[in-house]
């Protein structure tokens, strides 16, 4: 018997170029080639919040509070706005960013090019300061 496993999906966001039109008419061995393209594997990536900080409201103010002794902060707190806590919220659970890009278009006023380069930054500052972690 195989091993069962729960059923989940992502958006991974097209940076092949290709349309979706385009992508149905490629052979299977074509479009294999084309999902192997590094920009498509780096979509493909799904990120969680690390387990080693939370965050805490305190009288309508955000922190986040390394509380493992693995990290960059562990004599300091982060203080996030609004939209960082959004993104911390999405990121609960393993998330690709482009997953968090269609949460986010659905709450903000902003083109998905501009919510894309913001999830994409928050998740770089949160890898270097380990305050994400990428899910194998």
């Amino acid at each position: 018997m195989e091993k069962y496993v729960n059923t989940e999906y992502h958006f991974v966001r097209n940076s092949g170029g290709l349309s979706g039109k385009e992508l149905a008419k490629l052979s299977d061995d074509e479009l294999a080639e084309y999902l192997r393209q590094d920009s498509i594997l780096q979509e493909k990536k799904k990120y969680r919040i690390n387990p080693d900080f939370i965050l805490r409201e305190i009288a309508g103010e955000y922190t986040i509070i390394p509380t493992g002794g693995n990290n960059v902060f562990s004599n300091a707190v982060m203080a996030p706005n609004e939209t960082a806590v959004f993104f911390w919220e999405a990121f609960q659970q393993p998330s690709t960013i482009q997953d968090v890009v269609v949460e986010a278009m659905q709450k903000y006023d902003a083109t998905e090019e501009q919510i894309y380069n913001s999830i994409s930054n928050f998740v770089k500052q949160s890898l270097e300061f380990k305050v994400l972690e990428e899910v194998v």
